[in-house]
């Protein structure tokens, strides 16, 4: 045993070597079988042989990888395999040159690898093991040419060998073109040793060992390029979602989004540069550029979206967001820090929300005054989301004409507009879009003409402010608040006109019927109605104020309080102690009231109190435009337990 250990002994320290770092590594992972991908990324961290990185800055990987193995079954075929044939190769070459020649096989193996795998997280000693094989398949030919007993033997060992680390091969899904390249390795250098006897010395088989590794500098490099922009990709990525996570400005975040613009133009640039690549990653690099142009594109509408204070561009980001959803799967996801796969699931910035199970998607049918409806034959519009138990609207809901085009999309959270809305023509152009906080307008609103053109924009914070107004042919009228409005009937008479000043109505403003007789004049102060007289055509003559426009019960506001001050009841047990309920609610153009929601609630069966006293208590008006056109509103009330 003693000669046997000294005639292999590089044969036992190579053994000994792969079982200590497979014990180490099977250590850490705490795993023997190490066949998860969390022990595949560990084995790619410690050394294993990936093109991107050997071909990069990590040619050292060359080395490591033959000492790595996939499980324990891996390592023990191969030691098996290692012992079989260092036992009766090395005490015949010498040990100088069994190391060459495994190491020569292991390089060799490892470029196979680089070159005809994509993606493939190599190791094992089987390489430099099949070029062992290899060698000494190489050499007994050569030597037992005229023997053709000893040829069937050597070849049924070899198919016997063949068949064995086939078998693991399929089982462990490691490297058979590192398998093959190692094989030819020492074939090949069989034949120059014992055919042509070149490299016989040591030395010179050295030389080429040393040398190898510079033939990496000549390898194609489409596999390591494509890497490099698909980490940039997911760099872009998750910056897009720590902006977005972070608490900024707007301006903060069109700076911040412009950046990841230039990003994202950048990928697309290098895949246009990318150089020759395997045809395996054609199709993932297809779906990659298409990916990272619908981002970027997603991207500079939200660009365009901050610095326009446009939400019109709202729809243009939802149809890219779809178009994300088709564009494919890839095949090799290269996110090896998070098993990640690029698809548009993971990568989309609003991703489409998903409705609780306390919440019923429904389609509910409105008449032209939006009120519900079951005749589902005589209807204007429906609606299209999700309720919650109480029936309030929650999450995204979109209205529909009766033809099913688009009316409205909107956001409600417990049954309040609370999030961007857009609203439709009949003929699919934007009539405004805006957002709402608790229905409450906030920021910046835009209105346009049945031509699609942009009519105003006004701004929502502490009151109404117009900033700009444009006619229906684009030209501007009301600049930066300032300005003088003239609206126009499509025969071409004037409807309204009146000024602006810092933003808010100021004057005498006068309004015309369609075919030019006076309708009304108004008169301003600071953006609100002093007072307004109009005439109908049938001579009919309406003096108002501004609390026309408002809905309001028909005795009042302070008999209507105290009306709800005499009615007002604890309701028994669940009575918290006192509040207010505060509720919004629809007045239909008959006074009626419906659709109540509560906009600050004391507990649920005070809230229930107080929609029973809204809805059971003394009649409204409706609001009315001009003083006599009553039309559907909101109100409002208070009630206090």
């Amino acid at each position: 045993m003693g000669d046997l250990f000294r005639r292999s002994i590089a044969t036992t320290m190579l053994i000994g070597i792969n079982l200590v770092v497979f014990l180490w590594l099977a250590w850490q992972q705490q795993s023997l079988m190490m066949n998860t991908g969390a022990d595949a990324l560990a084995i790619l961290h410690v050394g294993g042989n990936f093109n991107p990185y050997t071909l990069g800055d990590q040619p050292w990987r060359l080395l490591t990888s033959m000492f790595l193995h996939y499980g324990v079954i891996h390592l023990l075929v191969n030691m098996y395999g290692l012992y079989a044939l260092g036992v009766g190769l090395e005490p015949a070459i010498g040990t100088p040159r069994f190391l060459l020649v495994y190491f020569c096989c292991g390089l060799a193996s490892g470029f196979a690898s680089l070159l005809f795998n994509v993606y493939t997280i190599s190791a094992g000693a089987s390489g430099a093991l099949f070029g062992l094989y290899g060698y000494r398949l190489g050499a007994e030919v050569i030597g037992s040419f005229h023997d053709r007993q000893q040829l069937r033997t050597v070849f049924i060992n070899f198919v016997i060998f063949v068949a064995i680390n086939i078998f693991f091969t399929m089982r462990l899904n490691v490297d058979l073109a590192g398998h093959i390249g190692g094989c030819i390795a020492g074939v090949i250098l069989s034949v120059f040793h014992f055919k042509l006897r070149w490299l016989i010395p040591n030395v010179q088989l050295l030389v080429v060992v040393l040398v190898m590794p510079l033939a990496l500098f000549f390898f194609p490099q489409g596999q390591k390029r494509y890497y490099a922009i698909y980490q940039d990709l997911l760099q872009a990525d998750d910056a897009t979602a720590q902006v977005y996570g972070a608490t900024k400005t707007d301006e903060a975040l069109k700076d911040s989004l412009e950046v990841i613009v230039g990003q994202w133009d950048t990928i697309v640039a290098q895949l246009r540069a990318l150089p020759a690549i395997p045809g395996a990653l054609q199709n993932d690099t297809t779906v990659v550029g298409q990916y990272s142009r619908l981002r970027r594109e997603e991207t500079a509408y939200r660009v365009k979206m901050i610095a326009r204070e446009s939400y019109v561009y709202f729809d243009s980001i939802g149809l890219v967001q779809q178009q994300l959803g088709s564009v494919g799967t890839i095949q090799f996801p290269l996110n090896y820090e998070a098993s990640l796969a690029l698809t548009a699931d993971t990568v989309q910035q609003t991703p489409p929300e998903t409705a609780p199970s306390k919440w019923n998607y429904t389609k509910v049918y409105y008449d032209k005054d939006w009120k519900e409806t079951l005749r589902v034959t005589d209807f204007y519009y429906y609606r299209e989301g999700a309720r919650d138990s109480a029936g309030r609207w929650q999450g995204r809901v979109t209205d529909y004409y009766r033809n099913g085009d688009v009316q409205m999309k909107g956001e409600y959270k417990d049954g309040l507009k609370d999030g961007i809305f857009l609203y439709y023509s009949d003929h699919g152009t934007y009539t405004s879009a805006g957002r709402y906080r608790r229905e409450e307008s906030t920021g910046k609103w835009e209105t346009y003409y049945h031509n699609g053109r942009l009519q105003r924009e006004v701004v929502y914070q502490d009151g109404a402010y117009t900033r700009n107004v444009w006619d229906s042919l684009g030209r501007v009228q009301v600049k930066d608040g300032n300005g003088r409005e003239t609206q126009w009937y499509e025969n071409g008479k004037i409807k309204a006109e009146g000024s602006y000043r810092d933003g808010r109505q100021d004057g005498l403003w006068k309004g015309y019927h369609p075919d030019g007789t006076p309708y009304y004049q108004e008169l301003y102060r600071d953006g609100k109605l002093e007072r307004g007289m109009a005439f109908t055509p049938d001579g009919k003559r309406y003096v108002y104020d501004q609390w026309s426009d408002l809905s309001l019960p028909v005795m009042g506001l302070e008999k209507y309080r105290k009306y709800l001050e005499r009615h007002t009841h604890a309701p028994g047990a669940a009575w918290p102690g006192s509040g207010t309920v505060k509720v919004v609610f629809t007045v239909d153009i008959r006074g009626g009231l419906r659709d109540f929601v509560i906009l600050q609630s004391v507990c649920p069966a005070c809230d229930q109190e107080a929609i029973r006293l809204l809805r059971e208590g003394p009649p409204w008006r409706p609001a009315l435009v001009r003083g006599h056109e009553a039309v559907t509103s909101q109100g409002y009330m208070e009630i206090a337990f």
